[in-house]
């Protein structure tokens, strides 16, 4: 039996459609998108939701917190603010996010505020710019690292802050995790967010009148090497410690989760991130911490 060039070219068309709608299928271009520009750099895009594999749930409101509509309860309204760490990422469930796991363990609504690779500086662009989020919160909790304490972070990528969904789902997958074609290097110029200093940036945060009075906490997260060697914590992450602290004020509070003795090398999933139990412990940390953990 002769096979034409037609009938193999019609074959192999057919067999990248079927690729292509096995892929879609499975949820895997089910994720979030990010909004981008000069002033935040990057940010969830407001007011969406999906399900990430039909299994990963997730939800961003309007003002791109990852809960429901933003509504603070008539008891205690915490703001956790961060990077990775609070976001969870597509590998976590809306439920076993930092946020939601905090909000159980300490039984106080959390509104979690967070982005992917986000510095310090990302964060407090998006306070400044939210003075009626920060007028009806309580306390605030950031969750840092040893690399937030840099310039904002720009938008670089579509592969790792995708801003639309792609044109081809088989192409995405293979791009992000067979083979990057079209790997990430450097920043958009025109997105690029104009620099700042993050210890000014701090001070003026503390000083708001919106903030004065509130429990103000700070969780330095250590990475995975880190807590190997807390030595390599003290000289990467707790010496930024005394620019987040206000002289004489009792309500600004540091933390090292290093110095947990409940804290240890299992509980990653990579070099940073949290294994579900390790988030469980960490939000166990954030919400009674131990005084052997505090920065003083």
């Amino acid at each position: 039996m002769k096979i034409t060039k037609k009938a193999v070219a019609v074959t192999f068309i057919a067999a990248l459609a079927s690729i292509e709608l096995i892929v879609r299928a499975s949820g895997v271009i089910d994720f979030p998108l990010y909004d981008a520009n000069t002033q935040i750099g990057y940010i969830p895009a407001p007011s969406q939701s999906g399900s990430f594999l039909h299994k990963n749930s997730w939800e961003f409101n309007s003002l791109s917190m990852g809960a429901g509509p933003f509504n603070p309860s008539e008891g205690t309204n915490t703001l956790l603010i961060g990077d990775s760490i609070v976001l969870g990422g597509n590998p976590y469930r809306q439920e076993d996010r930092l946020g939601p796991v905090l909000q159980r363990e300490s039984k106080k609504t959390v509104w979690p505020i967070s982005a992917g690779s986000w510095s310090l500086r990302n964060e407090l662009i998006y306070l400044k710019a939210h003075p009626e989020v920060l007028s009806k919160i309580d306390n605030f909790i950031f969750v840092l690292n040893s690399e937030d304490f840099q310039q904002a972070s720009s938008w670089a990528c579509e592969a790792t802050h995708p801003r639309s969904y792609p044109i081809s789902a088989a192409y995405y997958v293979f791009n992000k995790y067979i083979y990057n074609l079209t790997p990430c290097n450097e920043i958009a110029l025109e997105l690029a967010v104009e620099k700042g200093d993050w210890k000014k940036e701090i001070k003026d945060f503390l000083a708001q009148s919106n903030v004065q009075g509130k429990q103000v906490h700070f969780f330095l997260y250590p990475k995975k090497v880190e807590t190997k060697d807390p030595a390599l914590a003290i000289a990467n992450l707790e010496i930024y410690a005394p620019h987040l602290k206000k002289d004489k004020d009792e309500t600004t509070r540091v933390f090292s989760v290093v110095r947990d003795p409940n804290w240890h090398n299992d509980l990653y999933r990579d070099e940073i991130h949290p294994t579900i139990e390790g988030t469980k412990i960490l939000a166990s940390i954030i919400n009674s911490p131990h005084d052997n953990i505090e920065i003083h």
